[in-house]
C-alpha cells in the first residue's frame, strides 16, 4: 500500500477526520477528537499509528516496514513504511487496529457512537 492508498483507506473510515493540527505538512487523522493515524508529507511514505504495546516490539522485529517513529511514544506508537514492504491488506490491518484502540480507550457514554470496525 503506497501513501496515497493509505489516506484513501483512513478517508473512507466510518467518522474518521482529517486535519492538520500541527502544521501543513502533518496529516492527522483522528476518531472523535483522538488521533489514531499521522501522516508527514514531507518525508519518505510513512505512516504513524498506535498498535497494542503486547505485540508491539514483536512486530518490530519480524517486519521490515514497522519502525520506531520519532515523537511519538514507542511503547503505543510504531512507524510503518509505505514503500511496498506491508501488503494492502497488512496496513489496512494496522489502520483498522489503531482506529479500535483509539475507540476502546474512549468513555463507555461515548463509545456506543463508533461502532469497531470489523
Amino acid at each position: 500500500m503506497n501513501r496515497d492508498q493509505a489516506i484513501s483507506f483512513c478517508d473512507a473510515l466510518s467518522q474518521a477526520e482529517a486535519t492538520f493540527p500541527f502544521d501543513a505538512h502533518t496529516l492527522v487523522y483522528k476518531v472523535a477528537g483522538k488521533m489514531f493515524a499521522m501522516f508527514p508529507l514531507e518525508k519518505e511514505p510513512q505512516v504513524a499509528l498506535k498498535f497494542p504495546p503486547s505485540t508491539l516490539e514483536a512486530l518490530r522485529e519480524s517486519h521490515p516496514a514497522i519502525f520506531k517513529g520519532a515523537y511519538m511514544n514507542p511503547v503505543h506508537w510504531g512507524g510503518v513504511f509505505l514503500n511496498g514492504s506491508a501488503s494492502t491488506s497488512e496496513v489496512s490491518l494496522w489502520i483498522k487496529t489503531s482506529y479500535n484502540l483509539v475507540v476502546a480507550k474512549l468513555p463507555v457514554a461515548q463509545r456506543a457512537q463508533y461502532p469497531p470496525l470489523p
